[in-house]
């Protein structure tokens, strides 16, 4: 196809002829759309950078086999992965698709819970950028992170994704597949053709067109998406039961150490995991979670944990992770601003359950002796 001249004319009248040209390079159309996502975004509205290159495992202990150009997220936690071939690319065609498809595939199968957010704290810290502020001015005031990113978790896990290929011209043959694949399957499949123009004094104008959203898809995939209400019995046996009954065995003795710990489990409302729930001196506290990701995890949430005062410094959480490595063993990750898991199993140890009980009688003890303290400062501090 053919592409005409787009003229501009401006606040003065004067006409500007912006004829078709190029990307100056791939790297340079990945800097751009990294910085401006909104070059791509389609119906579902803005995106949020989480991370260039981001790694994709093909195992459950890979470190990374694969490396996607670029993984975003929506507002409402749907994981947005891109693609990007400048047209010249032999490989926009066919081998796109596999590459992709490969990347969804391996990732929603051995993606690990809180790995996203992880990634997404990293790349604020790069820019020394604080991530719950970034994320808060993305998503809104009132907004928990936590329940964001597991919504996001969950929404990778069961994959509710959406795969975008971009190129600066897109093929035929990849438009036909792009909208036979966004009708067949749960994901959303798009492509985003960003056509370039460039003035004679180098001022560049791009165009971007959306391929593959087309209504039938969209009604199909809408009515998918909705999730019935579910009982804690049902979630055990439909997310876990598949997993053996050791693991159906852990979610009964993590429910049971809870409850001795004063708080009680609820099903969040992704259904992603089976999280605890502690009232602290009129505080709620989601310390801990049950998920079936990699044969069955329980987390604990720094991530969130980190935005209360009790455990906004380093040393409190570390001491946190420390304890609990001490009770179950180690842990998958290291990070203080993430989710450091364990085997589900492991609280089929008696020794193990009881320590974890423990651990979080106190956790709780720290959350609420922060309350009593700050409380206590406010009120020695004279009446303004």
């Amino acid at each position: 196809m053919t592409r005409s001249i787009i003229y501009t004319v401006d606040g003065a009248g004067q006409l500007t002829a912006m004829r078709p040209s190029e990307p100056r390079s791939e790297d340079f159309m990945q800097r751009l759309v990294a910085t401006h996502p909104e070059l791509i975004a389609d119906g579902d509205g803005a995106l949020l950078l989480v991370r260039r290159e981001q790694p994709i495992a093909d195992r459950e202990d890979g470190a990374g086999r694969w490396s996607l150009d670029h993984l975003f997220v929506t507002r409402t936690g749907i994981p947005v992965l891109v693609e990007l071939k400048r047209a010249v690319d032999t490989r926009l065609r066919r081998e796109v698709i596999g590459q992709m498809l490969d990347y969804a595939a391996n990732g929603t199968a051995y993606w690990q819970g809180g790995r996203i957010a992880e990634s997404f704290a990293a790349t604020m810290a790069a820019q020394d950028k604080d991530a719950d502020v970034e994320l808060l001015a993305f998503l809104g005031e009132g907004t928990d992170p936590r329940q964001f990113w597991e919504q996001v978790d969950a929404n990778f896990a069961a994959g509710r994704i959406k795969m975008v290929f971009v190129a600066d011209t897109i093929p035929a043959e990849l438009a036909r597949i792009v909208e036979f694949l966004n009708e067949q399957m749960r994901a959303d499949v798009r492509a985003v053709e960003l056509s370039w123009f460039e003035s004679d004094d180098g001022v560049t104008a791009l165009t971007p067109r959306v391929i593959g959203e087309t209504q039938r898809a969209q009604t199909e995939k809408a009515a998918r998406s909705a999730l019935p209400r579910i009982s804690q019995d049902e979630w055990v046996e439909t997310r876990l039961a598949p997993l053996g009954s050791k693991v159906v065995q852990a979610s009964h003795a993590f429910r049971q150490l809870v409850a001795e710990a004063g708080g009680h489990v609820e099903i969040t409302r992704p259904q992603a995991s089976m999280i605890a729930v502690f009232d602290v001196a009129g505080d709620t506290l989601y310390p801990m979670t049950l998920a079936p990701q990699a044969g069955g995890l329980v987390s604990l949430c720094l991530a969130y944990l980190l935005s209360r005062p009790a455990f906004a410094d380093e040393a409190v959480r570390q001491a946190l992770y420390d304890q609990l490595a001490k009770i179950v063993g180690p842990l998958r990750t290291s990070n203080l601003k993430g989710y450091p898991s364990f085997e589900a199993t492991r609280l089929n140890d008696p020794l193990v359950r009881d320590g974890v009980r423990d651990f979080l009688i106190h956790l709780q003890a720290v959350a609420g002796a922060c309350v009593t303290g700050l409380a206590a400062e406010r009120a020695s501090q004279p009446a303004q």
